[in-house]
């Protein structure tokens, strides 16, 4: 897993509210996936399948991080993390991580110019949602990183 430490926020725990993630990726496969290990792990999961709909749905809910795929049609990851985080100062320090296929030096490179805050490869499964869950949440004083 491949992250940007001067794009990571604290995310605090807050023992009795569930926190709430996005799940943003065009393949309906790959989002219950994401669902069902997150669910799990009792976090509550909103999916949007496309970029426009990600946009759209941050505008009235709020989450305390994203996992966005970079290859959809229309609109792909890279361009809607660069809108979301132009939306307001408040989504410009909310955790964007890219679930991808694409982890190249060059792709990681491209993520984290677009505001993507780490990459975390494609499959996702426990593991990988265990390492994420484990940055998001790291008892740091300061980063999750």
């Amino acid at each position: 897993m491949l992250i940007s430490p001067q794009r990571c926020e604290t995310v605090v725990d807050q023992p009795d509210t569930k926190k709430k993630i996005l799940v943003v990726d065009d393949d309906e496969t790959n989002r219950l996936v994401v669902r069902a290990l997150m669910e799990r792990r009792g976090y509550i999961v909103v999916e949007a399948d496309s970029g426009q709909t990600a946009l759209d749905t941050i505008k009235t809910d709020d989450f305390d991080f994203i996992l966005m795929d970079l290859s959809m049609p229309g609109m792909d990851g890279f361009e809607t993390t660069r809108r979301l985080r132009s939306v307001s100062d408040d989504l410009d320090n909310l955790p964007i991580f890219a679930l991808t296929a694409h982890t190249s030096r060059k792709d990681v490179e491209k993520c984290l110019e677009a505001g993507l805050n780490g990459v975390l490869p494609k499959p996702f499964d426990s593991h990988r949602a265990d390492q994420l869950l484990s940055l998001i949440n790291a008892p740091s004083g300061g980063t999750a990183c």
